[in-house]
């Protein structure tokens, strides 16, 4: 286990497995950096004492690389899109629980850390597509319990993720 400040550093030490390749492992994980920037002002916590898992992240990014090849065969070419890339590793977190705190629960800290993934994937996601958006305090509550105590599957997530974002007409 490594601790999470250092997830940036340790990406060329990543072994590999199956079909996925280091700069697939490299985009996700600086993505995943990215996202969990307000993480230690959500947690409350010192987020260098927060450890992960190589292998059970390795074990998520290839679920979401296996998803994006689903969403190409079976839907005909169609891609998947950075907001499902996102809530898939959101709930990917929250049931494999990559992250450990000594001081927290395990579940709890995943599921939090799940939670601050996906709002922060709502408001960039939004940003850079010039669209206002605020995410509701309930909203965060009622996700945060869901995947602590809910079996919310991974296609709700998805949706959920893009409920947040206005269509654009043409």
């Amino acid at each position: 286990m490594e601790n999470i400040t250092k997830i940036s550093n340790d990406i060329n030490d990543f072994p590999i497995y199956s079909n996925i390749d280091k700069v697939m492992i490299d985009r996700m994980c600086l993505k995943m950096i990215d996202l969990l920037g307000n993480l230690s002002s959500v947690l409350h916590i010192n987020t260098t004492e927060i450890i992960y898992q190589k292998d059970t992240l390795i074990e998520i990014f290839e679920r979401i690389e296996k998803r994006r090849i689903y969403f190409h065969v079976f839907y005909k070419g169609c891609k998947m899109g950075e907001l499902n890339e996102g809530a898939l590793l959101c709930f990917w977190i929250a049931k494999l629980h990559p992250f450990y705190h000594p001081g927290i629960d395990t579940i709890k800290l995943n599921s939090k850390i799940a939670v601050c993934l996906f709002s922060n994937m709502i408001l960039f996601y939004s940003k850079n597509n010039k669209q206002e958006r605020k995410i509701p305090s309930h909203f965060v509550n009622d996700l945060y319990y869901s995947l602590l105590y809910r079996d919310i599957s991974k296609e709700s997530l998805m949706l959920l993720a893009e409920s947040f974002i206005e269509k654009k007409s043409h």
